[in-house]
């Protein structure tokens, strides 16, 4: 199972949650938001006690990636965007995550503030939040 680790009360984060669950027709992304009780033991279980809201976390095979490498491996597993996510992981680290900082810090400003996430009823089942 791989679980997407996400700030729950950012727009653009719901949005990304969005184009991800559209995508992902296999169902093997789970999602809980870095605010849930769910997510925060699940990132307490892997060393992070104190999570950056700006930062995505992906959760697979019990290692955990964050930043820009979250979301290339997300990428990888996407119909149509897998061979330039693949070559995206390619780009040193720093440049990388520098870019992903860039988005991240500005991430209320490139979208509001009032949309929010409203998963289906099929969906619902892969939010581990909805179980807390």
């Amino acid at each position: 199972m791989m679980v997407i680790l996400y700030d729950g009360e950012c727009s653009f984060c719901s949005a990304t949650i969005q184009f991800i669950l559209k995508r992902d027709r296999q169902g093997i992304f789970h999602f809980a938001s870095i605010q849930s009780k769910a997510g925060r033991r699940l990132l307490r279980d892997h060393g992070v006690d104190e999570p950056d809201l700006d930062t995505m976390f992906l959760l697979e095979d019990g290692h955990l990636s964050e930043r820009s490498t979250a979301a290339l491996r997300i990428g990888t597993r996407l119909p149509r965007y897998g061979l330039l996510a693949a070559l995206g992981l390619w780009v040193p680290r720093f440049l990388r995550d520098w870019c992903y900082g860039l988005v991240a810090r500005n991430r209320y400003w490139l979208r509001d503030r009032e949309s929010c996430l409203l998963p289906t009823e099929e969906q619902r089942a892969r939010f581990h939040d909805q179980q807390d």
